[in-house]
């Protein structure tokens, strides 16, 4: 059986989503390992603008402002010379949700803006696009799906996403604990306006986001 899309929106929902002018602001959230960037690399493919906000995140932490804050709260330990080292700044903010949140405040406001800059320089592609995608990981944890038209996630069981995490290198205990800091999987999809399953692989996704992404390619 081929993998699905499930929508939240109704019918009229959808029609007015559609009508808007403006190329539409979608926001691509889920679990890990659950298939973001195999969905991202599709859109690219379709020729639409997407963004990670992790690699914004990485520009972010050249800055010398929010650098000095992160030393101020997490200590010279983490930096390599005069830069930031992302290993051992996620070594010290995922100890616990309390030092997520303090990285969380110092790093995401200045991500927010730069997601603001790129979506308006991305909407302005000739020809436009009928929508842009931001992936964010944190998207209603951090509230950035008040900045978008409409919320994507793609989704899979905690079985099939640890497999495909351990595949990738990664131990248990690391996928359990950053897990834990996040929503599950079940509450991003409650919360999303559209949920793809992602349980199969790479082919089967794309088949469901061919289904997903053809009302929005026929505006």
């Amino acid at each position: 059986m081929k993998a699905a899309f499930r929508s939240h929106l109704s019918d009229k929902g959808l029609s007015l989503l559609l009508r808007k002018k403006r190329p539409l602001r979608i926001g691509l959230t889920g679990g890990i390992g659950a298939g973001k960037s195999l969905a991202l690399s599709f859109f690219e493919s379709q020729k639409i603008p997407v963004l990670q906000t992790d690699h914004l995140g990485h520009t972010v932490l050249e800055d010398k402002k929010v650098i000095d804050r992160l030393v101020k709260v997490f200590g010279c330990s983490i930096l390599a010379g005069k830069k930031i080292d992302r290993k051992k700044l996620a070594q010290a903010a995922f100890v616990s949700p309390i030092h997520q949140e303090k990285l969380n405040a110092i790093v995401h406001p200045a991500i927010r803006q730069s997601v603001r800059e790129w979506v308006s320089k991305s909407s302005q592609r000739k020809p436009a696009p009928p929508f842009v995608v931001v992936e964010v990981p944190l998207m209603f944890e951090r509230g950035f799906n008040r900045f978008f038209d409409g919320i994507l996630s793609i989704s899979a069981s905690n079985k099939i996403r640890e497999k495909r995490l351990k595949q990738r290198g990664w131990s248990l205990s690391e996928i359990r604990r950053r897990t834990k800091l996040q929503w599950s999987q079940r509450r991003k999809d409650q919360r999303a306006d559209w949920v793809i399953y992602n349980q199969k692989g790479e082919k089967d996704l794309k088949y469901a986001l061919y289904q997903w992404v053809a009302p929005f390619l026929s505006r």
